[in-house]
C-alpha cells in the first residue's frame, strides 16, 4: 500500500526543473540571436551607404559625361573662330593693317573713309573678342575638369570607404552566426544528454519498484503449517490521477486571419508589386538588383518599378527624398515602405504587409507590417 501510494504521488509531482546549465545555454543562444539581429539591422545601413556612394559616384559620372559633350561642342564652336582669326592674321601679315591716313587717301569720300573706319573698329574688337573666349573657354575647361575629377576621386573613395565597412559587417555577421550555430549545437548535445541520463534514471526507478514488488510479494506469503491463513485482501489500486480535459484550440475570429493582398485594377504601382512578387526566394545580394544575381532591399523596388517603365534609384534616401510621402492610414498597393532609419524597405502589396529582401543569408519574402517596431514612413513613386 505505501509502495503503491509512493508511486502514485511520484506519479503525480511536476517535472523536475529544466538543469542550470541548459537553462544558461539557453539564455547565451538567446543573446546571441539578438546580437545578430543588431549586426542585420547595421547591415542593412552599410548596405544603403554603399548604394549612395555608388549612387552620387553615377551622378558625378554623368555630369562628367556631359561636361564632354559640352566641351566637345564649344571645341568645334571655338575652332571655327580661331580659324576666322587664322585668316585675320594671315591677311594682316601679307597686307599690313591700313592707317588711319591711308584709309583717308585711299577712300572716294569722307563719308567712305568713316564707313571703312568704323569696319575696322568693329573687325578689331571681334578679334579682340574671339581672343577674350579663347582664353576664357580654356581656362573654365581647366577649372571645370578639374573640379568633376576631384569630385569623381572623393566619390570613389566614399565607395571604397563604404566597400571595407561591408566587408567588415559581413565578417562580423559571419563570426556571430557561426557561434551561433556552434551554441545551437552545444544546445542540441546538452538536452540530449539530459534526456539520456533522464531515461536511466527512469529505468533505475523502474527496476527499482519492480523489485520492491517482488520482495513484498515474498513477505505476504503465508507458513507452510497450521491453520490456512485467509489471503489479504488486496489493496485498492492507486487512483491515478485523471488526466486534465484537453486545452480546445482557441477559434481563431472572424477577421484575425491575415487578408489577402487584393491588388487593384489599374495601378501601375500595383503592377511593379506583382513584378516583385514573382521573385520570392531570389536570395539577398548586397548591392543586388537583378534576379539572376540578387537583390538587396532597395535592388528589388528598382527593378521591380524598371519593369513598369518608372525609374526608382538604388538607394533608399534617393528614394525617400525624391517621391511624395503617404500617410499610415492611405497606403496602397505598390507603395514603398520604410524602417530602420532608412536602412531598410520593402514594397507594400496590401492586407498590412509588404515584399522585401531582408538581409544577408535570407530570401525576398513577405512579412507583415505589424512586426516591425521600425517603422518610418512610406512614399508613392
Amino acid at each position: 500500500m505505501i509502495l503503491a501510494l509512493a508511486g502514485s504521488a511520484a506519479t503525480a509531482a511536476p517535472a523536475p526543473a529544466e538543469p542550470s546549465g541548459i537553462a544558461a545555454k539557453r539564455a547565451e543562444v538567446a543573446r546571441i540571436e539578438r546580437d545578430i539581429a543588431a549586426i542585420d539591422a547595421r547591415v542593412g545601413h552599410a548596405a544603403e551607404a554603399y548604394n549612395g556612394a555608388r549612387w552620387r559616384l553615377g551622378l558625378v559620372q554623368e555630369r562628367i559625361r556631359e561636361n564632354r559633350r559640352t566641351l566637345v561642342l564649344a571645341s568645334r564652336n571655338l575652332r571655327r573662330a580661331r580659324d576666322v582669326l587664322a585668316d585675320r592674321v594671315r591677311h594682316i601679315y601679307k597686307q599690313g593693317e591700313p592707317s588711319t591716313a591711308e584709309v583717308l587717301l585711299s577712300s572716294d569720300s569722307i563719308v567712305s573713309a568713316v564707313d571703312r573706319i568704323e569696319l575696322l573698329d568693329r573687325i578689331e574688337r571681334q578679334d579682340a573678342t574671339i581672343v577674350h573666349r579663347i582664353r576664357d573657354f580654356r581656362a573654365r575647361a581647366r577649372t571645370t575638369r578639374a573640379r568633376l575629377l576631384e569630385d569623381r576621386e572623393r566619390a570613389r573613395e566614399e565607395l571604397a570607404a563604404a566597400e571595407r565597412a561591408k566587408v567588415r559587417v559581413e565578417a562580423l555577421l559571419r563570426r556571430r552566426r557561426a557561434v551561433l550555430g556552434q551554441a545551437r549545437g552545444e544546445l542540441a548535445r546538452m538536452i540530449a544528454a539530459e534526456r539520456a541520463r533522464e531515461r536511466r534514471e527512469a529505468e533505475i526507478a523502474r527496476q527499482r519498484a519492480l523489485a520492491a514488488q517482488r520482495e513484498a510479494q515474498r513477505d505476504a506469503t503465508p507458513p507452510a503449517s497450521g491453520a490456512p491463513a485467509s489471503p489479504p485482501s488486496p489493496a485498492p489500486p492507486a487512483s491515478a490521477p485523471s488526466p486534465a480535459p484537453p486545452a480546445s484550440a482557441p477559434s481563431p475570429s472572424a477577421g484575425e486571419s491575415a487578408p489577402a493582398p487584393a491588388l487593384p485594377s489599374g495601378s501601375g504601382n500595383a503592377a511593379a508589386a506583382a513584378v516583385a512578387l514573382r521573385y520570392l526566394g531570389v536570395p539577398y545580394r548586397w548591392g543586388g538588383a537583378s534576379p539572376s544575381t540578387g537583390f538587396d532591399c532597395s535592388g528589388l523596388a528598382s527593378y521591380a518599378y524598371a519593369q513598369i517603365g518608372k525609374s526608382v534609384p538604388h538607394y533608399t534616401g534617393a528614394i525617400w527624398a525624391q517621391f511624395p510621402k503617404v500617410p499610415s492610414d492611405q497606403l496602397q498597393v505598390g507603395d514603398l515602405v520604410f524602417f530602420n532609419g532608412l536602412g531598410h524597405m520593402g514594397i507594400y502589396i496590401g492586407g498590412g504587409r509588404y515584399v522585401h529582401a531582408p538581409h544577408t543569408g535570407d530570401v525576398v519574402k513577405i512579412s507583415d507590417l505589424s512586426g516591425r517596431s521600425d517603422y518610418v514612413g512610406a512614399v508613392r513613386p
